[in-house]
């Protein structure tokens, strides 16, 4: 999967759970950064081929760096509201309205809402592991094992099911984010069938490979 597709799946998770209607669409775009995060350690490209290889799919896709990095951004967005700052930066410097009303802050406070937000970002983190496990390989490239006990072990795990660069899955879940861009009411539904639609597919993948 691709920055796009984890990102995706994190948003729909939630909108499946209907908790974008009862805490805001901030906590979907928590999820969604979340979702995205632990692809960190692929900016160490930028320092060398070698160490890419040595850190990409380690530091970050681990289960420890996985629970770290949701309850900080979690407790950061929640505390901070970071995804509504960053919304109404959008809403300025982009050419087109995003918004036909201002952008509001939430609300509500509490330890019980900042607690959803920490979960949720870890869960959103920790699909990106379980995304990883079974997308991967091709007819030329092996696949690349996740070190998910690191660095406590260097054991790799992976469960390919769909090759990389297989669009199947981005289709379902586009096709899924425009369904809910035209009937919003019915974007819990969208969702929750976008996630169904997206396991059969990996499923059937994984069955005639």
């Amino acid at each position: 999967m691709t920055s796009i597709e984890h990102a995706l799946l994190g948003i729909n998770g939630v909108v499946a759970g209907g908790l974008d209607r009862r805490h805001g669409w901030q906590l979907a775009a928590l999820a969604g950064a979340a979702a995205v995060v632990p692809d960190w350690d692929g900016l160490t490209i930028l320092f060398g081929a070698d160490l890419f290889a040595d850190a990409h799919r380690v530091w970050g896709h681990n289960i420890i760096a996985c629970a770290a990095i949701g309850v900080v951004l979690g407790a950061a967005d929640y505390c901070l509201d970071l995804t509504t700052r960053a919304a109404r930066w959008f809403a300025r410097i982009l050419p087109v309205a995003i918004a036909a009303e201002p952008i509001s802050s939430r609300r509500t406070r509490s330890w019980r809402e900042g607690a959803i937000w920490v979960f949720v970002a870890v869960a959103a983190a920790a699909s990106h592991l379980v995304a990883d496990l079974l997308f991967s390989g091709t007819a030329t490239l092996s696949d690349w094992h996740l070190k998910l006990l690191w660095p406590l072990s260097d054991r790799g795990w992976i469960y390919p099911m769909v090759p990389w660069g297989d669009p199947g899955a981005t289709v379902v879940m586009v096709a899924g984010m425009l369904a809910m861009a035209q009937s919003p009411s019915r974007r819990q539904l969208i969702a929750a069938l976008t996630l169904a639609a997206v396991t059969l597919y990996i499923l059937i993948r994984g069955l005639v490979a």
